[in-house]
This record gives structure tokens, C-alpha cells and sequence, in this order.
């Protein structure tokens, strides 16, 4: 862990997650592959949201994740790995692997490829989340490389957009998580790029 990640902060977001997705399942009948993949949706949401919010509402510059008093970003994103690579086994769970990226295929590969290559992603940035790595790569890089956050989001953004307004597997048409994923995918850009106009409003302001 990092050195602001804690046990009981893993305990409360494991705790969170299974709980959430346990609710997904029983109480709203959602498949188990699916209500993993809702929850590490959301869980990624959660880790992403922070860092805008912290920006549009702390002046002091933090130069270092380390620094940061009340990050839980660490173990949302952890656990948003862990919950996506549960939903990549369960729906890999009896089919042959190309199937599911078959190239030229259809839409379903494609989608299936696009959260691939975020689980992938997702891969990489949980194994630089821990304190070790963080302080062998350095502050600067660790940045760089937590960066791609953002590309996984678009991507698993793609992924779920697909199977809910693109896909007639199933029931045809998005459910009440689709528009609420892209509802939560619009906040997220849209706090991104305040957060950025404010910066670019501050720098502006310094310089004069």
C-alpha cells in the first residue's frame, strides 16, 4: 500500500464494494459478471471524482499524492481492478479467448477489447499504487503514469456505452445504470475541465 493507504481503508471499500454488488445482484437481479463490472464502474467514478474536486476546492498546491491528508483514491482504484478483473473472469468463464476479441468480429469484440485493454491499463496503475513503487518511480512519474486513469475511463466509458445503447444482447435498450453511467461519465468531464479553466485562470493571474 501506499503510504496513505490503510487496512481499514481497504476493509471500508472492500466492504463497500462487495456489499454494493451483493445489493446489484439480490436485490435489483442483475447477473453477477455485470453487477461487478457496474460496481468497478463506480468505484473508478469514485477515484476519479476526487482529484477535480480537490483542485476546485483546496488553494494549496499538493506537489505529491503522498501529501495528500484525505485521499482514498488508492484503494477505489484498487478495488476498482480487483472488481473489474472479477467481471473479466466470470465472462470469460467458459469461452474460448479469441471470441471475445476476435478482430473483425463484431461489435461485441470490439467492446470486449476496448475493456481488455482497460483492465490491462488498470493492471499497470494498481501495481504503481503501492508505496514501493510509488517512491521507486518518483513523484513526476508516478503523475505521468496515473494520467492514463483517464484513457481507462474512456475506454471502459466505450465498453459499457456499447452493450447499453448499442447492444441487442439481452433486453434492447439502456436500463436506468446506463443513462445514470453516463450521467456520471458527463460530471466527471465536466469537472475536469472546470478544474483545468481554473488553473489556466490562476497561472493567468500569477503572470500578471
Amino acid at each position: 500500500m501506499d503510504i496513505r493507504n490503510t487496512f481499514i481503508q481497504h476493509l471500508l471499500v472492500g466492504i463497500f464494494a462487495l456489499g454494493l454488488t451483493y445489493t446489484f445482484n439480490t436485490l435489483l437481479n442483475v447477473e453477477w459478471s455485470t453487477a461487478f463490472a457496474r460496481v468497478s464502474f463506480i468505484l473508478l467514478f469514485l477515484t476519479l471524482l476526487i482529484g477535480p474536486v480537490m483542485k476546485l476546492s483546496k488553494p494549496i498546491k499538493v506537489s505529491s499524492p503522498l501529501e495528500i491528508p484525505w485521499t482514498w483514491r488508492g484503494e477505489l482504484g484498487i478495488w476498482f481492478f480487483l472488481m473489474g478483473l472479477v467481471h473479466f473472469i466470470i465472462v470469460w468463464s467458459g469461452r474460448p479467448f479469441a471470441e471475445l476479441i476476435k478482430i473483425g468480429g463484431s461489435g461485441f469484440a470490439l467492446a470486449n477489447l476496448m475493456g481488455l485493454v482497460a483492465l490491462l491499463l488498470a493492471l499497470l496503475l494498481t501495481v504503481a499504487s503501492f508505496q514501493k513503487v510509488i517512491l521507486y518511480l518518483g513523484i513526476e512519474s508516478w503523475k505521468w503514469l496515473h494520467s492514463m486513469t483517464y484513457v481507462v475511463f474512456y475506454l471502459i466509458s466505450g465498453h459499457y456505452m456499447y452493450f447499453q445503447f448499442f447492444s441487442t444482447y439481452g433486453e434492447v435498450g439502456p436500463d436506468w445504470f446506463g443513462y445514470m453511467a453516463v450521467f456520471m461519465t458527463l460530471l466527471i468531464i465536466l469537472l475536469q475541465f472546470t478544474a483545468f479553466l481554473k488553473i489556466v485562470a490562476k497561472n493567468h493571474q500569477n503572470r500578471k
